[in-house]
Formats: structure tokens, sequence, C-alpha cells
């Protein structure tokens, strides 16, 4: 029974130690290095007291040393996804607290304020402070040659509403963001490649995109040897930029393309992504085979809106004719008239009961039908009555009334 009392003391006493230290950076920094925020968890003891958050919050100042700045915000984040509630009551004045170790000299501690930041953003009421900040987190992420930092910026972005009056920093950055995309790892092109789908989705973003410089080496990202999660991702894109060229505003303006643009590359005559899209119809990844398959369809349509609009204008080759007379027109357009033209001669016998009319030439032919207002066809009267066939809805014209058949 002692021996159990003194092995819980002893336990406890090593907790205690532990709990104390964690602050001060002592004992897991060598584990965490190098691993993402969200596989090392906190211990329950730590994550159990109330306030701990905001004791952190108050401890974390610029005076601290770099290893202390590093645990803290480390902390800090882990303690916003484990205790939401305590989150939850954290000011602006919290996120400018955190923000402001973005101009850090140390890459690393920037990176840990880019995950604090990406961490308050589970809070919405924050979002919209942490926007402020779009334009230096773009900075950092396209100025920095840093995985971990671009890793941590580009989920940041890709977590927040790009605001407009960014975009033309964001238009003058795409370079540098396609930079990412053909040289960085695996992470970080998976959340480049999400970033720049946001961005084909804004109207006045969709050009400039599509007339960035990309160099042959961009198809070499369709390979089926490469992770599913990035062949997602990159077709995810295309398939973007494959429906925005197909939206009525942007094929609206006849755009011009540079050489070797993205969109010659993907959409050009001389594009080779066709071959590159089939192979990876046979993917292992049905995912991978089912976005390959909605590209190629889209693809598809673009070349068939391409020859349409190629074509000539519509009745361009339509040609129309004067009609030599009103009998030439009764007998080519049969839609005028429900009767044949009748060129024969006339006899007296053929003057009773015949609905025709002579012209001087002593040729019969019918007069042209005319619509009334409910839509119905019939023929002119010389004293304007009609009578209406219920049969066949059709309004013919009474061949002769006298003063004697007016009972009728």
């Amino acid at each position: 029974m002692t021996i159990q009392v003194y092995g819980f003391g002893l336990i406890v006493f090593l907790f205690s130690c532990l709990d104390r230290r964690l602050p001060n950076g002592t004992i897991w920094d060598t584990f965490k290095e190098g691993v993402p925020v969200e596989y090392y968890p906190m211990s329950s003891a730590l994550v159990n007291v109330p306030g701990e958050l905001r004791k952190l919050l108050e401890a974390l100042s610029p005076n601290l040393d770099d290893d202390s700045k590093r645990t803290t915000l480390h902390n800090i984040t882990q303690y916003i996804y484990l205790k939401e509630s305590e989150a939850n009551i954290c000011t602006n004045d919290d996120i400018k607290l955190v923000a402001s170790f973005l101009d850090d000299d140390n890459k690393v501690i920037k990176t840990e304020a880019l995950n604090a930041l990406k961490a308050f953003t589970i809070i919405w009421r924050f979002k919209i402070k942490i926007q402020e900040y779009v334009p230096k987190v773009a900075e950092l992420v396209t100025n920095t040659w840093d995985t971990n930092l671009q890793v941590a910026g580009l989920r940041l972005l890709n977590g927040l509403h790009i605001p407009d009056n960014t975009h033309p920093l964001m238009r003058r950055l795409l370079s540098n963001f396609m930079d990412i995309l053909l040289m960085a790892n695996t992470l970080a092109k998976v959340q480049v490649l999400k970033f720049l789908s946001t961005l084909a989705q804004e109207e006045d973003l969709l050009y400039d995109i599509m007339n960035s410089q990309a160099p042959p080496e961009f198809l070499s990202l369709f390979q089926p040897s490469l992770p599913g999660n990035l062949l997602c991702e990159l077709l995810i894109f295309v398939e973007r930029l494959s429906a925005g060229r197909l939206s009525p505003q942007y094929q609206s303006v006849q755009w011009q393309y540079n050489d070797n643009s993205l969109h010659e590359v993907i959409f050009g005559d001389n594009s080779r992504l066709s071959d590159r899209l089939l192979a990876l119809i046979i993917h292992p990844e049905e995912e991978v085979q089912t976005e390959a398959c909605k590209v190629i369809l889209s693809l598809r349509l673009n070349k068939e809106e391409s020859r349409v609009l190629s074509g000539p204008p519509f009745g361009a080759n339509i040609s129309v004719g004067p009609l030599e007379s009103t009998g030439i027109s009764q007998a080519n357009t049969s839609s005028l008239s429900n009767h044949p033209l009748n060129s024969r001669a006339s006899h007296p016998s053929d003057t009773v009961g015949n609905d025709g009319t002579h012209d001087e030439s002593d040729l019969s032919f019918y007069p042209l039908q005319t619509l009334d207002d409910t839509g119905h066809s019939f023929h002119p009267m010389d004293s304007g009555r009609i009578v209406e066939d219920n049969s066949r809805s059709n309004l013919h014209p009474v061949d002769c009334l006298d003063n004697d058949s007016s009972s009728i």
C-alpha cells in the first residue's frame, strides 16, 4: 500500500513539473519540431484549466526570447482548437497582438503566428479582423522561400475571403504563386492550387490568371504517379478556368494571350493536355478519375464554343432575293395560302360558285389569306364580311350573297 502511494505521488510530481515547464518550451520542443500543429496533443490537465488561454495571451510579449515566443504561440493555437468557448471571449486586440509577430525576424515565429491566426478563424467574427492582414500574409508567402511558412500562410488565406481591394496585389503576385506551384513540395502545391482556384472565380482576375506565364513543365504536373490529392486540386483548378472561360461575361471580350500563357498551355490549339488527361482516367483513385472526366468534358465544351464563335455570323449563308410578283410569291411560299395557284383559262361556267378572282389577263388566282385578331386565317371580301368554318377554324369569304338570301 505504501509503495502504491509513493508511486502515485511520484507520478503527480512528475506531471506537475511537466505542467509548469510546458509554457517555457523546454520539454516537448524537440519532439514537436517539424510536426504539424494538429498532430501533437496538449495535456488534458492543461486544457481543463479555466482561463489558461487568457494567461497565455497575457504572457505573450515581444520581449520574450525566441523559444518562449514560439512555444507560447503554439500553445495558444492548440488552446483555441481545444477550448473554443474560451477563444470566443477573446477580443480584436488579441488578434492584433498575435498578428504583430508576423513582423518578427524569426521565420519559425512567423509560422507559429500564422498558425495561431488560422486557429482564430474558427470564430466567425474574427475572420473580418484577420482579413485586414491578407496583404501581409500574401507578401510573406511569396517573398519568403520557406515551406512551413508558405503552407501556414496559404492555409490561412484559404480560410479567408479575399477582399476586392487586395485584387491588384494578387494580380501582381500571380507569377510568384505559379513559382510555388512548380517548385515547392507537395503540401505547398496543394495549398497554392486551392488558393488559385479561389482567385479563378473572381471575374476581374480570371484573365490575369489565364495570361500568366506557364512554362511547358506545367503539364508535367499531370502525372499519374503524383499523389491523388495534388492531382484532384490541379484538375479542379483547370475546371474552374474552363468554366470561367465559358461564362458570357468573359466571352463578351476578345482577349489576347501571350504565347507561353497558361491559357495556351491548357486551351491552345497545340496543347497536349488531352493526352495527359487520358492517362488520369485509369488512375487508381476514383476521385481523380471523376475529376479527369469532368475536365475532359469541359474542354470539349470549350472547343465547341470556340468553333461556334469563330464561324460565320448567323444567317450569313442565307440569300434573299426580291420576289418577281405577288402571284409567284404565293406559288413559292405555301405557308401564305392553303390553296394552289390555278393558272387556267376562264370559262363562263367557272364564274359561278368559284372562290377565285380574275385579273386582266383572264387568269384566276386566290387572294392572300389574312390573320384576324384571334389568330385565324381568312380571305378578305369586297364587302368586308367573313364567315367562319367551325370545322377548320378558318375564315372563308362567302361566295355570293344577294338580297334574297339575307334571311339565312
